[in-house]
């Protein structure tokens, strides 16, 4: 892997590039932008590219310093992130950061130190950082990574050079969804919108059953029967939730008149025009309101027999009235 594995962060790699040239250190970086972007995957590259024995712009993959990079086993790359069963970052972990920081590079150039999440930082845990993210040793590059900007403590924010991620443009999802998931374009399409740009969670999708139950959903969806069976647990009710959320968002969109491209399921248009016409714009913005609702019912452990009787009741009443 390398920054030619990049796809839609141009601005980020030529500035990252940039620096490499420059052989800028003692900074630290703020990478920002929706989750499933490349911020994560980016770092990696470029701590492996400060460490790289090819000493280039770009990392080579083969040399020692880059293969143990991969597998976060490299000495000089600290990478912090939130444990599994965790909602912060707390100052304990800095603490260790601040001493390793302190230290001369243990095989390579260049410490790198990487927090992931960092909007999860515990306010103790920031202002600890506070002196780290200033004035970083001449040696080292700290790099911050956040899905968003605004949790960030703004202190720690104004020290960094601040780095925009953007989701990617839907034909470039779609290109890597073909060609590396060997998706179909109605299936590589699909994904690309529903997950609106995300690479990463098209990923996630294009590898397991989802285009199955999505399928499934809607056809049980469109012959007016029950949805019990996708709803067992939490996950798979989110799952079905989200996927209704955008089956009537598109309806809506159809409502409005707003052209084909913008739709979400574009190989259902068809089913979808249909279906708008069976509800008044008021009734689709109630069922839209209760869909988005019931994710915060969910989380409130509210009956899912319950929850899908309300919901599907009251949609199929309008289908039928």
């Amino acid at each position: 892997m390398s920054f030619k594995e990049i796809i839609g962060q141009e601005t980020a790699i030529k500035i990252l590039q940039n620096s490499l040239k420059e052989r800028r250190r003692g900074i630290s970086y703020l990478f920002y932008g929706p989750g499933g972007v490349g911020k994560s995957f980016t770092a990696k590259e470029f701590a492996k590219s400060l460490n790289c024995q090819q000493d280039a712009l770009d990392s080579c993959g083969q040399c020692i310093p880059c293969l143990k990079s991969d597998k976060l086993e490299y000495p000089d790359l600290h990478w912090l992130d939130l444990k599994e069963d965790s909602q912060s970052i707390g100052i304990e972990h800095i603490r260790q950061m601040q001493s390793a920081v302190n230290f001369k590079p243990f095989e390579g150039k260049v410490k790198v130190f990487v927090i992931n999440n960092a909007q999860a930082l515990s306010e103790e845990a920031a202002n600890c950082l506070l002196k780290v993210t200033e004035e970083p040793p001449a040696d080292s590059v700290v790099i911050l990574i956040t899905t968003q900007l605004r949790a960030v403590l703004p202190t720690i924010s104004s020290r960094c050079q601040k780095i925009k991620f953007s989701n990617l443009r839907r034909m470039q999802v779609e290109g890597i969804l073909s060609r590396d998931y060997a998706l179909d374009l109605q299936e590589s399409s699909y994904l690309a919108r529903y997950c609106d740009g995300k690479i990463s969670a098209a990923r996630a999708l294009s590898g397991g059953d989802f285009l199955t139950r999505r399928k499934g959903i809607l056809d049980t969806f469109s012959h007016g029967e029950g949805f019990e069976e996708f709803f067992k647990d939490k996950a798979q009710g989110k799952e079905s939730l989200s996927i209704l959320v955008s089956y009537f968002r598109d309806l809506m969109f159809v409502k409005a008149g707003m052209p084909a491209e913008y739709l979400i399921n574009q190989d259902r248009f068809q089913e979808v025009i249909a279906a708008s016409r069976l509800y008044t714009h008021s009734e689709l913005l109630s069922l839209l309101a209760k869909l988005s609702k019931s994710f915060e019912y969910i989380d409130q452990n509210i009956n899912l027999r319950l929850l899908t009787d309300n919901i599907w009741t009251a949609a199929l009443r309008i289908w039928k009235k």
